[in-house]
């Protein structure tokens, strides 16, 4: 599975509150491949603040979208 491991995730954060886990991999932001972590941070470092975000997470052997609202 590509994409960008969650390797920490605050328990008051909305990744936490949407149900995210250490261990899931993000695959997409806003329809937007991640390939890896360094995808990632290219693609967050352009989001507006309080932009909604659509992520495509991989966990449990499943494949599915999380959608987060920021603080």
């Amino acid at each position: 599975v590509q994409g960008a491991v969650i390797v920490q995730i605050d328990s008051d954060s909305p990744a936490a509150q949407a149900g995210l886990r250490e261990g899931d991999v993000i695959q997409e932001v806003n329809k937007q491949p991640i390939k890896n972590a360094k995808d990632l941070v290219a693609l967050t470092k352009k989001l507006k603040p309080n932009e909604k975000i659509l992520m495509r997470i991989w966990s449990q052997g499943r494949s599915g979208y999380v959608a987060l609202e920021p603080k």
